[in-house]
């Protein structure tokens, strides 16, 4: 007779470790999503806060914050951010206002390190290069525009009792703190004349028309804040700074600077 063996079918493992630890990767995974969405939310806020701190902008002084990065989390945890981008509109300092942005690179969140460089661009309109100017003595400031890449001026000077219209074209360089407008051509009856020509022709008839004209931006800003470059574009007079990482901890270099040559 035959014998006849029963086969069991083999038992399952227990699938409860396996689940577990997917439980556990997904727990994991959403608290560093969290936690990155967080940072992002938190960090640039805190910058915010330090730069009008720092530089004594308003409490309510919108400034936008960018840290382009693909993970901003490990930057915060390491306490070093590789870049960060500012901008901010109708800034007002010390009683001139401009729009600015800024480009920071290996920013310290937590110590007292410097950054390794940091670029301002600061830029007045038409209006807000007219109230810069109205601080100059005796500048008809209402009188200016700008016309790319220049400055243009619409006045009169007076030549042997005639008040004499004239067009002056102006050009900007930086210097020592300065933005310094320099005539370059002027017009008379529909006509260009240079400079150098109406110093020759007319001379000391136009007086100090005919010089450069030194405008200090470095009293309106930081200590820290170096002027580098200034041109005049579409958008306006665009004055180019370095920005020493000082302004970070030292109170005197958050301090307005000057043209006088002790920057």
């Amino acid at each position: 007779m035959a014998t006849v063996t029963e086969v069991r079918p083999a038992r399952r493992r227990p699938r409860r470790g396996v689940t577990w630890a997917v439980v556990i990767v997904l727990a994991v995974v959403g608290l560093l999503v969290a936690a990155e969405v967080a940072a992002r939310i938190v960090t640039p806020q805190i910058i915010r806060d330090q730069i009008v701190q720092n530089v004594g902008l308003p409490a309510d002084q919108k400034i936008d914050v960018d840290i382009p990065a693909p993970l901003l989390l490990p930057l915060v945890v390491v306490g070093q951010l590789p870049e960060i981008r500012l901008s901010a509109d109708d800034v007002e300092l010390n009683g001139i206002t401009a729009d600015v942005d800024v480009t920071a690179q290996d920013v310290p969140m937590y110590t007292g390190a410097d950054w390794s460089s940091a670029n301002a661009t600061v830029v007045l309109d038409q209006a807000q290069t007219r109230a810069l100017l109205s601080k100059v003595d005796g500048f008809p400031a209402e009188s200016v525009t700008l016309d790319p890449p220049d400055v243009a001026l619409d006045t009169a000077f007076p030549i042997l009792g005639t008040s004499v219209p004239v067009g002056v074209t102006l050009s900007p360089a930086a210097r020592d703190g300065q933005i310094v407008l320099s005539p370059t051509t002027f017009r008379l009856g529909g006509a260009d004349v240079s400079a150098d020509a109406l110093r020759q022709q007319l001379g000391p008839l136009v007086g100090s028309m005919l010089e450069e004209l030194p405008v200090c931006v470095s009293q309106y800003l930081p200590k820290a804040m170096t002027l580098t470059g200034v041109s005049v574009a579409e958008r306006g007079i665009v004055a180019d700074f370095e920005i020493d990482s000082a302004i970070l901890r030292d109170k005197a270099a958050q301090e307005p600077g000057s043209c006088d040559g002790d920057r």
